[in-house]
C-alpha cells in the first residue's frame, strides 16, 4: 500500500505502543486512529516520539491480531534534520503581533485558557498570522493619547524588521503570570497601554510577557490555533536563551504533559 501521513494522538510510553491519528483519503475528512508499537519505527525515533508529531507511515496487518491493522515504516516527518530543536508557538495577526515583538505590548489577552498551564519563565515562539487583526484603530488612540507617541513612533512599533514578514516565526519571548482579571481592571489606562487595546476589548484572562526578542532569520511556518509544537534550527535563537536539548529529555517532556 501507499504511504500515509498522520498526527501521533497518544503515546504510552512504558507500554510502548501509541496511536496515530490520520485522514483514510485525500481531500476527506473520515480520520481515524490506528495501533503502532515502538519496534516499528524505520528510524529510530520511537524514543523521541511525542504527542502532536507528524508522521510518515504504512499500514500492514497487525502480526498478533490478524484482523487489526496497523502502522509499520514509521518516522517523523522533521527527523531528516536531527539537528532541529522542538519549541512551542501560538500565532498573532498584525499589528498586535509586531506591538509584542518590538515591546510595547506587554499584556497578552485572551478569553481562552491558551496560556493557563504554562509556568512563569515559559519559552514560547512568535509567529505572525496572515490577517490584520480589526480594532477600529483603537491601538492607534492608546498609543496617541496613553502613550503620547508619533506617528513616526506608532508606524515603527507596527512594523516587523526587514525580511521578517507575516507567515513567519519571527521572536522569542518568556510568558510571565497569567491570571484572570475584571473589566474594571483592564480599564485603567496603565493595562490600556500594556495591552494596546481598551479594557472591553480584552480577553479576561491575562498572560504577561516577560521579555521578547527577535530570532536572528525569520522562519516560514504555517500558523495554528492555540498554542501549537514547531521544530525549528535551534542556531536562530538569540543568545541568551535556553535551547531545548536535541534529545527529548524526560524533564522536556514532564513539562510539556
Amino acid at each position: 500500500g501507499g504511504t500515509y501521513e498522520g498526527t501521533v494522538k497518544m503515546v504510552r510510553r512504558e507500554k510502548r505502543f501509541g496511536f496515530i491519528r490520520f485522514r483514510t483519503g485525500a481531500g476527506t475528512d473520515n480520520a481515524r486512529d490506528i495501533f503502532f508499537h515502538f519496534n516499528n519505527f524505520s528510524d529510530g525515533n520511537e524514543v523521541a516520539i511525542e504527542e502532536g508529531d507528524e508522521v510518515t507511515f504504512k499500514i500492514q496487518k497487525d502480526s498478533t491480531k490478524s484482523d487489526k491493522d496497523m502502522a509499520v515504516n514509521i518516522s517523523l516527518k522533521n527527523a531528516h534534520n536531527t539537528s532541529t530543536v522542538q519549541f512551542r508557538c501560538f500565532s498573532m495577526n498584525q499589528p498586535f503581533a509586531a506591538l509584542l515583538a518590538n515591546g510595547y505590548k506587554t499584556l497578552e489577552t485572551r478569553n481562552g485558557t491558551m496560556f493557563t498551564q504554562y509556568a512563569e519563565g515559559t519559552q514560547m515562539l512568535l509567529h505572525v498570522g496572515q490577517r490584520t487583526y480589526p480594532d477600529g484603530g483603537k491601538h492607534l488612540d492608546i498609543m496617541k493619547t496613553e502613550s503620547g507617541l508619533t506617528d513616526e513612533e506608532i508606524l515603527e512599533l507596527k512594523s516587523l524588521p526587514p525580511g521578517f514578514s507575516r507567515g513567519n516565526i519571527v521572536a522569542i519571548l518568556e510568558l510571565g503570570r497569567t491570571y484572570e482579571t475584571t473589566t474594571e481592571e483592564r480599564s485603567h489606562p496603565e493595562f490600556e497601554q500594556k495591552a494596546a487595546a481598551r479594557g472591553s476589548d480584552s480577553g479576561r484572562i491575562v498572560t504577561e510577557i516577560r521579555r521578547v526578542e527577535y530570532l536572528k532569520r525569520p522562519i516560514q511556518q504555517r500558523g495554528e490555533g492555540g498554542v501549537f509544537k514547531v521544530r525549528i534550527d535551534p542556531n536562530v535563537i538569540p543568545h541568551g536563551w535556553s535551547i531545548p536539548s536535541k534529545e527529548k529529555s524526560n524533564v522536556y517532556a514532564t513539562i510539556s504533559g
